[in-house]
């Protein structure tokens, strides 16, 4: 067999390099890094509770706080904001002055009222410095930003501005956190309501099936034209989609994409990386680069052929892989081209997007985000992407890699398909991922004869 030593030696170079990000949080972290230059623009386009932590790296309170601070973060995704500002840069240092930072860490939180001029005002956090006490702290100023209507009045709310609205129909009296949290970070492009107990006459006329159920009005003018979300009740979606609604981009049509994506994923199977030339046409393409997936998933898994329980084994390996394989979620050309370091983050996801050289003329049409291989973890393949990468010593493991993004992540957890699939989105929107140097110039599959018995 013709291993991928000669690729993983061409990356001897991949030792892992800082992120261009500053200080104690990396690119790969879900807590970005401000600076003077957007932390106004940033902070900004939300009305999310946003913690921003005001640090020096060399200060100690600040290394023990990054813990929980991330921990926070995460727990508190799609209901409020975590950033942070190394004042040690000097280019920061008058943004920490102007907001009379005196000692490290400074936690400041910013509410959803505003100045005059549209800035948004901040309180000192004074609570305990826990996960848990700041994600309450964070729950309890998420703010109500949807306006109650009944359907009689629901023309009237459309026309009262020419922004777009956004309309959640529910049974509930009280939004919940995952609305609050939509309504909170869009509400600078659109305006939300929430109709509770709508009729029969009105679920109709808005082509509604079943409760809850969100509708958007991008034309003011036009009552009548609207998209109704069929997508997962869950944060990123719901924000993707009311934003791409609200601005005029049809989402309609996914149903039968997602069903044509579902007959190629079923047609999938988990292929051997037996050769560069695997590895070019499974991770890379270098030919066609509009089709390099985001990420390239490589399982490390032990085979002895000899033995039949090795066989076994392995085969219950590559069962699960490719039940992660067809697990994953169909995305546009649009999303993958947004998937980076750092995690989806609607303040700046949104504004980089623009500029992202590996957005396809064919932005709307989905695909699957992810390829599945493997490689035998008792060649000297697999010695080398565990010297590298570092995944669990438990085998069968795996390695995340993003071609596009030089980035990669070794996976320490359980191998089973939920676990696996919980990292490899995880890894897909940038909380796992590691910059490295990658070759991508990694050449053809050499001769065989000296690599082979």
């Amino acid at each position: 067999m013709v291993s991928i030593k000669a690729f993983l030696l061409s990356v001897t170079a991949a030792s892992f390099v800082a992120s261009p990000a500053s200080g104690m949080y990396d690119r790969g972290s879900v807590v970005k890094q401000l600076s003077v230059s957007n932390f106004e623009k940033v902070v900004g386009k939300t009305s999310q509770p946003t913690f921003v932590k005001f640090y020096a790296p060399w200060c100690g309170h600040c290394k023990n706080l990054e813990p929980e601070y991330e921990r926070a973060a995460k727990k508190a995704r799609g209901l409020a904001k975590f950033y942070a500002v190394n004042c040690d840069e000097d280019r920061n240092r008058g943004l920490c002055a102007q907001f009379n930072v005196q000692g490290f860490p400074t936690l400041k939180v910013f509410t959803e009222k505003r100045t005059k001029r549209g800035t948004r005002r901040s309180i000192d956090y004074q609570g305990e410095r826990k996960t848990s006490s700041m994600v309450k702290f964070a729950r309890s100023l998420l703010p109500d930003l949807s306006k109650r209507v009944d359907a009689d009045g629901l023309d009237d709310f459309i026309a009262s501005s020419s922004v777009p609205k956004a309309v959640l129909l529910t049974e509930r009296k009280k939004p919940s956190e995952l609305w609050k949290g939509v309504s909170a970070q869009l509400d600078r492009k659109v305006r939300f309501a929430q109709i509770v107990n709508p009729s029969a006459i009105a679920m109709e006329r808005l082509g509604v099936n079943s409760l809850p159920a969100i509708v958007v009005f991008a034309d003011a003018k036009d009552p009548r034209s609207f998209e109704v979300y069929n997508g997962e009740n869950k944060y990123e979606p719901l924000v993707r989609f009311i934003s791409a609604a609200a601005s005029g981009r049809s989402t309609k049509g996914q149903d039968t994409k997602n069903a044509t994506n579902l007959a190629k994923q079923e047609q999938l199977t988990v292929e051997e990386i037996a050769s560069q030339d695997d590895l070019e046409r499974v991770c890379i393409n270098q030919s066609d680069r509009s089709s390099v997936p985001v990420l390239c998933v490589i399982g490390v898994v032990p085979l002895e052929p000899e033995y039949e329980e090795s066989r076994l084994e392995h085969a219950q390996a590559i069962g699960v892989l490719e039940g992660l394989l067809r697990g994953q979620k169909p995305r546009s050309a649009n999303q993958a081209s947004a998937a980076s370091g750092g995690g989806f983050d609607p303040d700046i996801d949104e504004e980089n997007s623009s500029n992202d050289s590996l957005e396809t003329e064919n932005a709307s049409e989905e695909a699957l985000p992810f390829r599945v291989s493997w490689v035998n973890a008792l060649g000297a393949a697999g010695t080398r992407i565990h010297e590298m990468f570092g995944p669990s010593d438990d085998l069968p493991s795996a390695v995340a890699i993003s071609p596009r993004k030089s980035a990669a992540a070794p996976y320490r957890g359980a191998f089973a398909k939920e676990e696996l699939l919980e990292w490899t989105e995880a890894c897909y929107e940038g909380y796992n991922m590691r910059r490295f140097t990658f070759d991508l110039d990694i050449g053809k599959k050499p001769a065989s004869g000296h690599n082979e018995l």
